[in-house]
């Protein structure tokens, strides 16, 4: 019995070890994971073994290879947006995986500075934009693409000219009135960790770093709006932009290419007064003013102008612009090592003469496993880009203006050319008052003017962490950041030849075919000159970094330590000379010799502005939560800069956060329709050393001396009055929030409400302080003092439509006021309102008291005598802007009561001129294989007011808008604007403030994406088509004559720009 039983146990052992075996066995698991929505393969979905680092990603077909140590081993399956899945491995075959959405915006993982946490553990106010989301706007930056995205970010375009700057602006941070050249009000940006814009100095070249970065190779966008950037200390004070760019993803290497090409033209066209029209209101002035006959137009004259096509200068020379956009990028790589590559290339063609806009840029980034728990990235980003035009401006100016203005004013009668000649034309239109024509300049008698600006950039950013397996938790970083900018823009302005022609008519305002006694005339432009600005800035910033993070039970604690130091410089040269002596050669030996002339050059190269400053810091944050429940945030930076004197050197920037997770409390879960609320505030101090570096110095330029007896002695003077109590400009901001997710995560809703103080503000002593006889610049000093408060509000939603549609909404909206306190600016002047005065009020409230509100309150216009006679009836002697009253004139408010309408009645008009509210909407729609999403704005109320140079009369010299043909004439009474020459009828008043009810669609993107079976049919995995649209349609405007969105009707217009794009990945 016994012998019996030992084979028995034998065989029991051998089937227990086969068994084993079997399950310890590797398998290899392939599959393909699907959206559960709509059956629609995923891709770069993570597929990893748990508790092991083996993973893969889906391919552009949704599938996947992977092998497993047994078929017991868990396999997770995880996606931006959706539902975590596992599954045991099972048998080596193939499965299918149906992934479910959930969107939990509180799981999302955010950057923060120095890190990055999920959003459940940020207390502060934080906002993310993906990249993905703009990147197929036909936009040439993608500032452009982030208008009315997000709450509280601003967007600032300085013109809308091909290769005209973009800014942002973090809840209209501002510098004080008397803030001293180079203060900044934009935020500091940040490229993966790097600083690209740490002095004020060098933020001109800098804002390129941002300018000329693809949204391709871009992964997403955040922005630290409130005392959460005192992660970053001393120059946090205006906000902060996190830039995090595409890193490579394990797998076979993936190519994406994206391309469109667009047509751009005005988003909306002033129209302005006919030959005829404008004619007409020259002989009703005149005839009103009984001027003689040989002033005005004959009715010969006015019947030829009939004829006249209605094309004005601007009509001649406008086409419409090209742009187009490339980029192909490359992903692929191992477990142990992944690589992304990018390049991109943009061009735009303007709409006069040659300008154009060309970008190239180039970024490459290699994350690798080095050994177990030691990786490294390196990343090496380099751009290039080209503006070009041959317009009236400066090399240190990007604008078109006086060339634009020149186009739109110049009278219609005055042709551009006449038998194939430029016509000279000596009305005001032209710069300078000189008699000019664009056309020579344009091209087609090509003076060979042009402006040629490059920018070319070049950085590197490394980094190295260690994470020991002995201390659980821990980590260990340091990074090593270099950027290198150089901006060379150079102009070459020679004269140029126009022909002058006989006058004719009654007048002789009109012209004919015949050339004048002395036929042509040399025009300068720019008078005469060549120029050069040359900028090149540098910055290195190094970082070392401790963090720990473990989870002990209910009690989760992560800490940070780090020390930052960096150090920036920039230097510029502008050189100018002017009195061509060599025709055609844009070469400074081609220019006058002029000792004067030739002296600026020479004091120029030897003192050039010269920026230099370091920065040293400590930074440290901790956040400690319990029950993924409550949390608690500290952050402390201490920070010194150069640009203070040693003993004010250091700086203290604390923060202090706390979170309550109350949909996780026992009496919140009765309440199924929410998903999640949290609120959550925050406390601290932000501070700003962007500002003139080594101000507590003297410093002086080298100058060619006085004169002693027969000779002229060298000598320096002071640029500088040096104050050694200057330091940090800082700001205490305090922000309220909520954040939730209601009806299974389908609507997210953020509120945040916060207050700010600014206090030692950068400002300048005014003149009533410091004497301009003393013969140098008034010192900066800690000074300014404001308040700002406000809302800000975000709520989105999400939802689908059975199986084939979808339908999402993003709406965000906001109220802000702010109050100067405190500023030495002019301070005589403070709070005063009037001509020549900078009306800025201490302690008013801005929506109210502000240019734009300031002036008379008229009553309308005069149109008939009897108007007249009621007025005279009460005073004889009562004037209007020293005038006495007529018919066709404005009357306003007599305010003080003494008869007499001038500057002592400019008062504030309305209680305010803000808008009650206004919206940035996304709208979005799926069906089927079809996409689209739309952005828009919405201004609710307030007020706008007609642009100074709409409200100018025509001149014989100049043309005005189309609405001025409806003025008062004796035949026209009931015309909707004043007679000619009525006094003060173009001054600020209630007449020119309209409701500011405003709505535009900002751009639009409709796709297509080809099914995949099509798609593979043509070798092409992944293909998407679109048609995007920006600037489409202004669908309220209070203005019916220009772009409510331009300042000024004679400025380069707003583009409208129609493209067609291709997205295909292989």
């Amino acid at each position: 019995m016994k012998y019996l039983r030992q084979p028995k146990l034998l065989l029991l052992t051998v089937f227990s070890f086969l068994t084993v075996t079997l399950f310890a066995q590797e398998v290899t698991i392939t599959g393909t994971v699907t959206n559960k929505e709509n059956g629609q393969p995923l891709e770069g979905v993570s597929v990893r073994v748990k508790n092991s680092t083996t993973g893969t990603t889906t391919n552009n077909l949704g599938k996947f290879t992977i092998k497993a140590p047994s078929s017991e081993s868990i396999l997770t399956f995880s996606y931006v947006g959706f539902g975590i899945f596992e599954r045991k491995a099972g048998a080596t075959g193939a499965i299918t995986i149906d992934l479910e959405r959930k969107e939990d915006r509180m799981e999302e993982v955010v950057v923060i500075g120095y890190g990055t946490k999920k959003r459940v553990n940020v207390q502060g106010s934080v906002a993310t934009i993906k990249a993905a989301d703009i990147e197929d706007l036909p936009v040439a930056n993608i500032q452009s693409a982030l208008i009315n995205r997000l709450p509280g970010v601003g967007v600032n375009f300085s013109s809308g000219k091909p290769g005209s700057t973009t800014t942002l602006n973090i809840r209209n941070s501002t510098t004080f009135p008397g803030a001293p050249t180079g203060v900044t009000n934009q935020p500091l940006i940040v490229i993966d960790g790097i600083i690209a814009n740490p002095t004020q100095w060098a933020q001109a070249p800098n804002a390129d770093w941002m300018e000329n970065i693809d949204a391709s190779q871009i992964e997403d966008i955040t922005f630290l709006k409130d005392a959460s950037a005192a992660i970053y200390g001393a120059a946090g004070a205006k906000g902060v932009v996190l830039i995090t760019t595409k890193k490579g993803k394990a797998g076979k290497p993936k190519i994406s290419y994206s391309g469109y090409f667009g047509v751009s033209t005005e988003a909306v066209k002033t129209k302005t007064l006919t030959a005829y029209e404008h004619a007409q209101f020259l002989n009703d002035g005149f005839e009103l003013n009984a001027r003689p006959l040989t002033e005005r137009f004959s009715q010969a004259d006015l019947d030829s102008l009939k004829g006249i096509p209605d094309r004005s200068w601007y009509d001649y020379f406008w086409k419409n612009g090209k742009v187009q956009r490339h980029t192909i990028n490359v992903s692929g790589g191992t477990d142990k090592v992944t690589l992304f590559a990018g390049g991109s290339y943009y061009n735009e063609t303007g709409n006069f003469g040659i300008t154009q806009n060309n970008k190239y840029s180039f970024r490459t980034g290699m994350n690798a496993t080095i050994v177990d728990g030691l990786s490294a990235q390196v990343n090496f980003a380099s751009d290039f880009n080209r503006e070009r035009s041959n317009n009236w401006k400066n090399a240190s100016s990007e604008t078109d203006d006086a060339t634009i203005r020149a186009m739109y004013l110049t009278p219609k009668w005055i042709p551009v050319e006449i038998n194939g000649l430029p016509v000279g034309f000596g009305g005001n239109a032209a710069p300078n008052n000189q008699t000019g024509n664009p056309w020579s300049m344009l091209g087609v008698h090509n003076a060979g003017t042009y402006r040629d600006a490059k920018s070319q950039g070049l950085s590197v950013n490394a980094s190295l962490e260690w994470k020991p397996k002995f201390v659980k938790g821990l980590s260990a970083r340091v990074q090593y950041g270099n950027n290198n900018r150089t901006n060379n823009a150079l102009g070459y302005y020679p004269t140029y030849l126009v022909y002058l022609f006989q006058p004719r008519g009654q007048n002789g305002l009109l012209l004919s075919d015949q050339l004048a006694a002395t036929p042509t005339r040399r025009v300068t432009s720019q008078s005469d000159q060549i120029e050069e600005g040359i900028t090149t800035s540098k910055n290195y910033q190094f970082i070392t970094q401790l963090a720990y993070g473990r989870k002990f039970g209910e009690h989760d604690v992560d800490v940070m330590v780090a020390f930052d130091q960096g150090e920036a410089e920039s230097k510029n040269y502008l050189l100018s000379k002017t009195g061509q002596i060599v025709a055609g050669v844009d070469e400074f030996w081609a220019f006058s010799n002029d000792p004067s002339t030739l002296g600026s050059i020479q004091d120029a190269l030897r003192n050039p502005q010269f920026f230099k400053s370091s920065k040293r810091s400590y930074l440290s944050r901790a956040n400690y939560s319990f029950k993924n429940r409550y949390f608690f945030e500290f952050i402390g930076r201490a920070d010194a800069s150069v640009n203070f004197l040693p003993t004010r050197r250091w700086g203290f920037f604390p923060t202090v956060g706390l979170g309550w997770k109350i949909s996780d409390e026992n009496f919140f879960r009765d309440v199924m329709f929410v998903n999640s609320l949290k609120l959550r505030a925050n406390l601290g101090i932000v501070g700003e050393d962007r500002v003139g570096n080594r101000l507590w110095e003297s410093r002086f330029t080298q100058t060619t001396g006085v004169v002693i007896g027969n000779s002229v002695t060298g000598g320096l003077d002071p640029n500088v009055y040096p104050n050694p109590d200057i330091t940090w400009e800082k700001a205490r901001s305090l922000n309220v929030g909520i954040d939730a997710t209601v009806w299974d995560n389908k609507i997210n809703f953020t509120a945040d409400f916060y207050h700010r103080y600014n206090y030692d503000g950068f400002d300048t002593y005014s003149t009533n302080v410091f004497p301009p006889t003393a013969g140098i610049p008034p010192p900066v000093v800690n000074y300014g003092q404001a308040i700002s408060w406000g809302s800000e509000f975000s709520v989105g939603y999400r939802t689908r439509f059975g199986k084939d549609w979808g339908f999402n909404a993003d709406v965000n909206f906001g109220w802000s006021n702010s109050q100067l306190l405190q500023s030495f600016y002019n301070e005589a002047l403070l709070g005063t309102y009037g001509p020549d005065q900078i009306g800025i009020a201490i302690g008013r409230d801005p929506r109210r008291y502000n240019g734009t509100n300031t002036g008379y309150i008229a009553k309308g216009i005069l149109r008939t005598q009897a108007d007249v006679d009621a007025i005279l009836s009460k005073n004889p002697n009562y004037l209007i802007g020293g005038a006495k009253p007529q018919v066709g004139f404005m009357d306003f408010e007599d305010i003080n009561g003494d008869g007499q309408i001038n500057d002592l009645d400019i008062t504030t008009m309305y209680d305010k001129t803000s808008p009650a509210a206004s919206f940035g909407i996304t709208l979005g729609a799926t069906y089927k294989e079809f996409k689209l999403q739309m952005n828009m704005n919405l201004r609710i109320g307030g007020k706008v007011a007609y642009d100074s140079e709409a409200r100018k009369v025509p001149t014989t010299t100049q043309n005005a808008p189309a609405f001025w043909a409806n003025h008062w004439t004796p035949t026209n009474p009931n015309g909707k604007y004043p007679r000619a020459d009525a006094p003060l009828a173009r001054e600020n008043s209630t007449f020119w403030l309209v409701d500011g009810t405003q709505s535009r669609i900002n751009n639009a993107v409709l796709s297509y994406q080809m099914p995949k079976r099509i798609a593979a049919k043509l070798r092409i995995p992944d293909l998407r088509v679109m048609v995007t649209g920006t600037n489409l349609f202004t669908l309220i405007n209070p203005f019916k004559y220009k772009d409510p969105y331009t300042s000024n009707f004679a400025n380069y217009p707003t583009l409208r720009t129609i493209s067609l794009g291709v997205n295909a990945s292989l």
